[in-house]
C-alpha cells in the first residue's frame, strides 16, 4: 500500500557484504534496523558454480564474522587458507611472506563473494532484520532526530541514522551533498578462476609487470582465482580471448608456476579507481565500505576495510551514551576519527605502489627492486608488515 510510514533506529542503504554485516552487527546490539536495497538480494538462490568475485578475508575479520554468527555457517569445502604469499617485482626479485614465520595460522582466507553474501543474508533473516528489495528511493529529508527516506511508491522510512553502504557510486552520499576526490587508473581488474596442473599448496602469488599486476589466489580443489590489473585496452583484449587462449596467457604471465591452467569461470572485468570522500559522516549519516573509500585492489583489502568500518561504527554506537542517539554528529565523529588512520594508510599504500610500478624511470625501477630485496632479508620487518595486514 502506497503512503505507508515506517520507523527504525537505523536504516542501511545497500544489501552488499558490508551493508548486511552492518545490519547484523547493530541488530545484535539491540537497534531496530532495516535494509533498503534498490536491486534484489535473495538468500535462497545460490549457483553451484564457482564465483569469479573472490575475497581474501583477513584473520581479524574472520574472527569478527564468527562472532556475528556468519563465518561458521560457510561451507568449509569452498574456503581456502593462504599460508604464504610470493610477490615478484618487475626485475624478478621475490618477497616471501609466510604465516608460520609470523606465528599465524594463515595470512587470510579466500572465499567466494556469492557464498559470503548468502551466509550474511541467512544470518540477517535469522535475526528478523527486514530486507526491503526493489525500492526506488527518490529523496532524503534530513531532520534533527529522524531522517526520512522517500520512495517512488510514496512510502516513507524514518531513522535517526542512515548508513550509506550503497557502493562507490553511492546515491545516499550524493543526497548528502558529499563531494569526493577521484583518481581513475585507466585500468580494469580482470577476474576469472582456473584449475591448475600442479597443486598451489595454499600459496598466493603476485607479479608486478610495470603498471600491470597479476595475482593468483588459492582456491580449494587445486584451483586458483586470478585478478589481473591491466590498462583498458589490454582488458578488452583479454576478455575477447577464447577459454584456451586466455588460460595460456595467464599461465605464461605467471611463469607457468602451477603448470597448465584451464578456465572454469568466464572472465569478468571492473574499472579501477581511487575515491576519497570529503567526509564520511554528517548529522544522521555514516558511510561505510566503497561508499566511504575505494582503493586499488593490488593489496586485496577493499572488503576488509569495509568490514573494519562496520566494526568501528558498531563499537562507537555500542557505547551506552550513544544508544539513544545513533545519528548524533558528536557520536559519529568518533567513528570518523577511529577510521581515519586505517583508511589513509591503505590509500597511500595502494596508490603509492600503483604509481611506483607504473613509472617508467629506470632509477625508480632500481629503487623498488632493491627495496623488495632488502625487505625480504629482514624477517622482523616482514613479520610487522604481516601483523598490520591481518587486522
Amino acid at each position: 500500500m502506497a503512503g505507508m510510514k515506517y520507523e527504525f533506529d537505523v536504516l542501511v542503504l545497500g544489501a552488499g557484504l558490508v551493508g548486511v554485516a552492518a545490519a547484523i552487527a547493530l541488530k545484535l546490539q539491540g537497534y531496530r534496523v532495516a535494509i533498503l536495497e534498490r536491486g534484489n538480494m535473495d538468500a535462497a538462490t545460490l549457483s553451484p558454480e564457482w564465483d569469479s568475485r573472490i575475497y581474501a578475508v583477513s584473520p581479524g575479520n574472520v574472527e569478527w564474522l564468527t562472532r556475528l554468527g556468519v563465518w561458521q555457517v560457510l561451507d568449509a569445502g569452498r574456503i581456502c587458507a593462504v599460508d604464504s604469499m610470493h610477490v615478484w617485482s618487475d626485475q624478478g626479485h621475490v618477497l616471501e611472506l609466510d604465516a608460520y614465520a609470523a606465528n599465524l595460522a594463515s595470512l587470510s582466507w579466500i572465499v567466494e563473494g556469492n557464498r559470503l553474501q548468502q551466509a550474511l543474508l541467512a544470518r540477517m533473516e535469522m535475526l528478523d532484520v527486514p530486507l526491503l528489495n526493489g525500492l526506488k528511493t527518490t529523496q532524503v529529508h534530513w531532520r534533527v532526530g529522524t531522517n526520512k527516506v522517500l520512495t517512488a511508491d510514496g512510502d516513507c522510512y524514518g531513522a535517526s541514522l542512515l548508513i550509506g553502504a550503497d557502493g562507490s557510486s553511492s546515491w545516499l552520499r550524493a543526497q548528502a551533498d558529499i563531494t569526493l576526490k577521484r583518481h581513475d587508473y585507466a585500468q580494469m581488474g580482470v577476474v576469472a578462476n582456473f584449475s591448475c596442473e600442479r597443486p598451489h599448496l595454499s600459496h598466493a602469488f603476485q607479479w608486478f609487470h610495470g603498471e600491470n599486476v597479476l595475482a593468483w589466489l588459492p582456491l580449494p580443489q587445486q584451483q586458483i582465482s586470478m585478478v589481473w590489473s591491466v590498462d583498458n585496452a589490454q582488458a578488452q583484449r583479454l576478455l575477447s580471448l577464447d577459454n584456451t587462449a586466455l588460460a595460456q596467457e595467464v599461465a605464461a604471465a605467471g611463469q607457468h608456476h602451477l603448470g597448465e591452467l584451464q578456465l572454469i569461470t568466464p572472465a569478468q572485468a571492473f574499472p579501477l579507481a581511487m575515491q576519497v570522500p570529503d567526509a564520511i559522516v554528517k548529522p544522521g549519516l555514516a558511510l561505510v565500505g566503497d561508499a566511504a573509500h575505494q582503493v586499488h585492489p593490488l593489496a586485496g583489502q577493499g572488503v576488509n576495510l569495509g568490514f573494519r568500518d562496520v566494526q568501528a561504527l558498531a563499537e562507537t554506537l555500542g557505547v551506552s551514551q550513544s544508544r539513544r542517539r545513533p545519528g548524533d554528529l558528536m557520536v559519529l565523529r568518533r567513528y570518523e576519527r577511529a577510521r581515519k588512520a586505517d583508511m589513509l594508510s591503505m590509500q597511500l599504500l595502494t596508490h603509492g605502489l600503483a604509481h611506483l610500478y607504473a613509472h617508467p624511470a629506470a632509477w625508480l625501477g632500481m629503487v623498488r627492486n632493491q627495496g623488495v630485496q632488502c625487505l625480504n632479508s629482514m624477517p622482523a620487518l616482514k613479520k610487522k608488515l604481516i601483523q598490520q595486514a591481518i587486522i
